[in-house]
């Protein structure tokens, strides 16, 4: 049976860093901006906080190996922010929804009361992002591996080294299987720079990107193209969650969780066309049993856009359509601001930066709570009457999804 947080939970405050290329200012303290404005966004002091949760604790996608520096684990924050009293702490795996779950079920659980989630990236100073950054103990480093080991050894030395490698023969399959074409992720990835252009937050607030950019834009990894790969950044993004009934009292109005699920599998073992279902099929299986609530119900969707085919994944594995359909599905503006199902209203990775999923949490948070357009210079971009927003993040075999609704349901 899925873990049952219906109602009991609720984020209250939000907080972001200054997001950048290769900024100066340290990862740690770009962390602790992004945390210590969560915190004052829910009307709290740090000394409230008694749960902390985060990912990677130690080195891993976007970190580096020096903490405070090149990465923010969770013992480094306690000191970092000088809270006492911490009751529980997690460490999420493979993605920040991960981290966010763990939060849930924590405070559901009695665990803790006041949790602190944070997502800190970091960008190589040298060489290309992902691209053989292990050092020859398997760790995450900023130098380029003269050598790599275990599965690499195999893969590397032939082009198949780095994560958009990785991830093309899926899309790849997905349009051989179902005849999906280049231009029609357009319909996603044009929506969401115009997106971005109305976000502050965004690297790309003041870059607009034509369906012309996009279709003559260089090749990455055939058919992935530059703006279908999410851009790497140095930031921060944090979400503070606490009881339901302690919401009621907060600074901000609750954006209560009124239904959650999680999923995943070896994607590594099980072949392209079927790999990405298994983590947001599960997803959306375990998410859909949890609550009376079905898609036609969401006034939005913040979905985990790694790289772009993920939109496609997350779309027929919620059921907002079947297998195969994506690609028409998001055609003629159904996804973009004032659409059916406006999608990563804030920009998404490809247009925000890769904040690895704390984005899409914040952005929901803010939507529900009606205040999406609260910062200088936004544009409209708040969804109107919202009811209900999804919030999926994760991939590559995990993931957690979760409703936020500004009532209990």
């Amino acid at each position: 049976m899925p873990f049952n947080a219906q109602n009991q939970v609720a984020i209250v405050g939000v907080g972001h860093s200054r997001v950048g290329r290769k900024l100066e200012r340290p990862l740690g303290a770009l962390a602790v901006d992004a945390a210590l404005k969560a915190i004052a966004d829910a009307g709290l002091d740090p000394s409230e906080i008694d749960g902390l949760a985060s990912y990677p604790q130690t080195t891993g996608a976007g970190v580096g190996p020096e903490p405070g520096v090149s990465s923010v684990p969770l013992d480094w924050m306690v000191d970092g922010l000088g809270v006492k009293g911490i009751n529980w702490w997690g460490n999420g795996g493979g993605n920040i929804s991960t981290a966010v779950g763990y939060a849930i079920m924590a405070i559901s659980t009695g665990m803790a009361s006041k949790v602190l989630v944070w997502r800190a990236m970091h960008q190589p100073r040298t060489g290309a992002f992902g691209s053989g950054t292990r050092n020859t103990f398997g760790q995450a480093s900023d130098k380029p591996a003269p050598r790599v080991q275990y599965k690499q050894q195999f893969t590397a030395p032939y082009g198949f080294g780095d994560a958009p490698s990785g991830f093309a023969p899926s899309y790849m399959r997905y349009m051989k299987q179902y005849g999906a074409k280049r231009h029609h992720m357009a319909a996603y990835t044009v929506p969401m720079r115009a997106n971005a252009n109305k976000n502050p937050n965004s690297v790309f607030y003041d870059q607009p990107l034509t369906y012309e950019d996009y279709m003559n834009a260089r090749m990455i990894a055939d058919p992935l193209c530059l703006f279908d790969c999410d851009m790497p950044v140095d930031g921060a993004g944090a979400i503070v969650l606490t009881r339901a009934d302690l919401a009621k009292d907060m600074k901000q109005k609750p954006a209560y969780v009124t239904a959650m699920g999680s999923g995943g599998w070896n994607w590594e073992n099980i072949p392209p066309e079927a790999y990405r279902y298994d983590s947001a099929a599960n997803n959306g299986r375990t998410l859909w049993s949890s609550t009376y609530m079905k898609p036609t119900d969401m006034s939005g969707a913040m979905f985990y856009d790694g790289f772009t085919p993920d939109i496609y994944w997350w779309l027929e594995g919620f059921r907002f359509c079947k297998f195969g359909e994506a690609y028409e599905w998001i055609q003629n503006g159904r996804i973009a601001a004032g659409g059916e199902l406006p999608i990563n209203t804030f920009g998404g990775q490809v247009s925000e930066g890769r904040l690895h999923g704390i984005g899409h949490w914040i952005e929901g948070v803010k939507q529900v709570q009606g205040r999406a357009d609260n910062q200088p210079g936004d544009g409209a971009r708040q969804i109107k009457n919202v009811e209900n927003i999804l919030v999926a993040t994760g991939m590559t075999g995990h993931g957690t999804g979760a409703i936020l609704s500004p009532e209990p349901r």
